[in-house]
């Protein structure tokens, strides 16, 4: 049957390792220019340093042995459908490894910079501030939660205090959330109502996908685009697949081998709630 595309290249930033491993480190700007008195002197600032991140790409391999008989006498070609079993395998362990960031996204199990869960209710910045990018408490996926989430994206101030641009362009649901993203997004009127108002969440013109790899049905994300939130996948070794035969047994075999790493640095451009 068909294959379902890859999901993950779609939300996460998709990129290639030049060596392995790889260091981020977090950098703030600059803060508000401050007042200068005639004749006084500049007054200096400069930007403040933060954590580092390390990428370390991980191996994966699999393999199938297929006895010469087996392959001779599949009357229904059994044996060749496991060989492009192996592509399978490899996509499905992409989508797994990218779309840990996002299932991990309430737990220390992967931290970014600051060494607190991806949505947290307190990403402390370089600058001391205590900030969310998590509802508190948390809320399901739902009108009141799409608009507070969008608030917070408004809100958002850099790392010295600043107002940061960052506009949220995608959510991110399981399956079971399909139809209400429908109605809660995309309907003109407003949801869940009877009176003759406007659906003001669709002037933000959202996006909105269904991940099959959340595993969590209450869970659900908004985000900003790719290339602004700093969600990655990195790539040190793209599928290699190979085959060969053993001379003793006349056996085949296949094999697959990937090479890659996920991970988050910086959390802004991602809002989630766990439900």
């Amino acid at each position: 049957g068909k294959e379902r595309p890859l999901e993950y290249p779609l939300v996460f930033n998709v990129s290639d390792m030049e060596w392995n491993p790889v260091t981020d480190r977090q950098i703030s700007g600059l803060g508000t220019m401050p007042t200068m008195p005639d004749g006084a002197q500049f007054q200096l600032d400069q930007p403040i340093m933060g954590g580092t991140k390390s990428y370390e790409a991980t191996s994966y391999g699999l393999a199938i042995e297929i006895t010469w008989e087996m392959w001779r006498d599949d009357l229904y070609a059994v044996m060749r459908e496991l060989a492009a079993e192996l592509k399978r395998a490899s996509r499905n362990r992409q989508e797994v490894d990218a779309w840990a960031i996002l299932n991990n996204a309430f737990s220390n199990t992967r931290t970014g910079f600051d060494a607190v869960s991806l949505c947290n209710t307190a990403h402390v910045g370089l600058d001391g501030v205590s900030r969310a990018n998590r509802p508190n408490p948390d809320i399901s996926f739902s009108v009141t939660g799409t608009q507070n989430a969008i608030t917070r994206f408004e809100n958002m101030t850099n790392e010295r205090g600043l107002p940061r641009l960052m506009a949220p362009v995608n959510v991110v649901l399981a399956p079971v959330n399909k139809f209400a993203a429908r109605e809660i997004l995309g309907s003109g009127g407003k949801p869940y109502t009877a009176d003759n108002e406007l659906n003001a969440l669709q002037a933000e013109d959202l996006s909105w996908m269904i991940s099959h790899y959340l595993t969590t049905t209450t869970y659900w994300f908004m985000l900003a685009a790719k290339g602004v939130h700093d969600m990655n996948f990195m790539w040190r070794d793209h599928p290699i697949f190979d085959s060969f035969d053993d001379p003793w047994t006349r056996n085949a075999i296949y094999t697959s081998y990937q090479r890659h790493v996920s991970g988050v640095g910086a959390y802004r451009g991602v809002d989630g709630s766990s439900g």
